[in-house]
């Protein structure tokens, strides 16, 4: 996770999204967790039904809840098939550190550079979760979480501590760090989308077990998705290429998907080839690959998971 300061700005620039936070977004909503007031923004469709399902969204390290909302557009997508979308705020961390400044926004998923921070993130957030489903009538059976990046990395602590809150992930160039990928729930493994560049040079396609960048051993893509397909017995794959529509975008996506695993779990990994640290196609002007739009397929494997999954 070779977070430079470089790239720990393109992180405030693309994750918050500065040019959107120019627009007027609403006061954000406020939950108490652990005695804190935790904020976030919640979007409900004109349309939503009663047991509709909820799509949390969580930005990246820096990042905020408005931004990562306009980054991904997942409001749009969200009023095309009928769900819910949360997004929760991070905390501001209370120190300097080697890669951020005091009060810069984080999940809390044990990077070394957080190693004294104290805040319940997971605790957070599926508070939220549960109070959300009763609130506005949402079914605990469709709850989901994507994130971004730091974001991403907090989908998998979720997905292997509270897989009974958040039944199927989709962690977007995010990874498992080494303590997660030890210590991940046996007995009920999630369904996985995730979505990551080769060429990433914040969160290495090939991690860094050997901690050489000092946020903490993480594992690489590979092995992670290894780990997930073994995790979820799939027994079956394809692979494919997405149409290479955006020809001057220097890169393509691979998709692989392993399917016939446990309660029919599947594991969708869409390698972009040469990509870099994004959510494709990028927003609200295409920084990435421009074959995918990255909020439709998370759906799309969240729909898939509600039509075949076997509870």
């Amino acid at each position: 996770m070779n977070k430079t300061i470089k790239y720990y700005l393109f992180l405030c620039l693309v994750l918050s999204c500065v040019s959107c936070e120019k627009q007027k977004q609403p006061a954000p909503l406020i939950f108490k967790s652990n005695g804190r007031d935790r904020q976030y923004y919640l979007h409900l469709p004109s349309s939503l039904s009663s047991n509709s399902p909820l799509v949390f969204v969580l930005h990246g390290l820096g990042g905020t809840a408005g931004g990562i909302r306009e980054y991904s557009q997942m409001d749009a997508v969200a009023n095309k098939h009928g769900f819910a979308v949360c997004y929760p705020q991070g905390t501001g961390g209370s120190n300097d550190t080697r890669y951020t400044k005091k009060g810069a926004t984080f999940w809390n998923v044990g990077y070394e550079t957080h190693k004294h921070e104290t805040v319940d993130d997971v605790s957070f957030i599926t508070s939220l979760a549960i109070y959300l489903q009763k609130e506005y009538n949402l079914d605990p059976e469709k709850t989901f979480c994507a994130g971004m990046s730091n974001g991403g990395d907090m989908s998998y602590l979720l997905g292997c501590e509270v897989p009974d809150i958040f039944r199927a992930i989709a962690p977007i160039t995010g990874c498992m760090m080494g303590w997660i990928y030890d210590s991940c729930n046996k007995n009920d493994p999630v369904p996985v989308f995730q979505v990551h560049g080769t060429a990433d040079k914040t969160t290495l396609y090939d991690g860094d077990v050997n901690n050489r960048d000092r946020w903490g051993a993480y594992m690489g893509v590979e092995t992670t998705i290894s780990f997930w397909v073994d995790r979820n017995e799939c027994i079956g794959s394809s692979v494919d290429t997405l149409p290479d529509v955006d020809k001057n975008d220097g890169s393509v996506v691979v998709t692989e998907k392993h399917m016939g695993g446990k309660n029919n779990n599947e594991v969708w990994f869409y390698k972009v080839i040469n990509g870099d640290h994004e959510w494709p196609p990028g927003w609200p002007k295409r920084s990435g690959n421009g074959d995918l739009n990255t909020s439709e397929e998370i759906w799309k494997f969240f729909q898939h998971t509600i039509d075949t999954r076997a509870y």
